[in-house]
């Protein structure tokens, strides 16, 4: 398959490397403004050519689109996108408004548009096997559940005023951060209701943005989530999720710099006293998002499933009731 990347950040650091090593990919076309850089790219990669203009990548020989770009110009080039049908692989959110992002998925629907989007957690191995432990119930019902997530922002931390740090355009940990979290809640515990939220505030050159946030949600069968999300400056990152059940307990967590790196998955039986320690395996690139995209390649190649794009979208209705 001919692809065309576009972006110039994220595009380069966690896809580029991505499609060089799935033999059935072919960059034909890397679309960004960053001309001197791509340069340096495209001496290594015969047969690439640069483009600073996204809609000349529109032509017959591409046969998929990957985009890693802003959510205002994700929801350009996907609006664009309906009249060609391009099989497309886009990062969330998946426009700067909800009402951007239902019509957009509505129209891929109807007309079969090939799609996926890059929910890094949902293509993770450890996430994979805690949700089939809950819905074979090994450890029984689902009791309640505990989410702690502090990261690092670096446009937050060094005070870069950009999209990502303005809600409104489609960024702040709600839009970034938070969309992760719902998204996997859904995929691990089913759909879920907002029953309360609070957060606080800090402000830098102007903007006014949320540093924490914490979410109560309650699924279709009565399973509390308690969520809670903030930014720090140093150190590493800590992401941890308790999953408290009739037989025991699962806990998915990690200490790391990177996003995906070093997760353990430890499962414990009440009954049989028994502690089982999984840890992940798939560690092909330097970018620990790059294996969970790997991952969401390899298996868009194989079919066609709208399933994580509903995830995404399910998420950015969650979002919008915290204002």
């Amino acid at each position: 398959m001919n692809v065309a990347l576009v972006g110039s950040n994220f595009a380069l650091r966690g896809y580029l490397p991505v499609i060089k090593k799935i033999r059935q990919l072919k960059l034909k076309i890397l679309c960004n403004r960053k001309v001197s850089k791509s340069k340096k790219i495209l001496s290594k990669l015969p047969g690439t050519i640069h483009e600073n203009n996204w809609k000349n990548i529109f032509i017959n020989d591409i046969d998929l689109i990957i985009l890693a770009v802003p959510p205002k110009v994700q929801n350009q080039i996907l609006n664009y996108n309906l009249k060609f049908k391009k099989k497309i692989l886009i990062e969330k959110p998946i426009s700067q408004n909800l009402a951007s992002s239902t019509k957009i998925i509505q129209s891929f629907k109807r007309k079969k548009i090939k799609s996926d989007i890059n929910l890094t957690f949902l293509n993770h191995e450890l996430f994979q096997k805690t949700k089939g432990i809950i819905k074979k119930r090994k450890l029984g019902e689902v009791y309640n559940y505990e989410i702690l997530w502090n990261f690092k922002s670096f446009d937050l931390e060094n005070k870069i005023k950009s999209w990502k740090t303005v809600e409104k355009l489609g960024g702040g940990i709600k839009n970034i951060f938070l969309t992760h979290v719902f998204s996997y809640c859904e995929f691990l515990f089913g759909k879920s209701q907002l029953l309360d939220y609070n957060f606080k505030i800090s402000n830098f050159k102007k903007i006014r943005y949320k540093k924490s946030i914490y979410c109560i949600l309650k699924n279709k069968n009565g399973v509390i989530g308690k969520i809670t999300l903030f930014v720090k400056k140093k150190g590493y990152q800590n992401h941890k999720i308790i999953i408290k059940c009739e037989k025991g307990y699962i806990r998915l967590f990690t200490k790391s710099k990177d996003w995906t790196k070093d997760f353990i998955l430890e499962t414990y039986n009440n009954k049989s006293k028994i502690k089982k320690i999984i840890k992940k395996k798939l560690n092909i690139f330097k970018d620990g998002r790059s294996n969970q995209i790997f991952i969401m390649i390899k298996n868009f190649l194989k079919k066609n499933d709208y399933a994580k794009i509903d995830y995404c979208l399910n998420a950015e209705k969650l979002n919008k009731n915290i204002n």
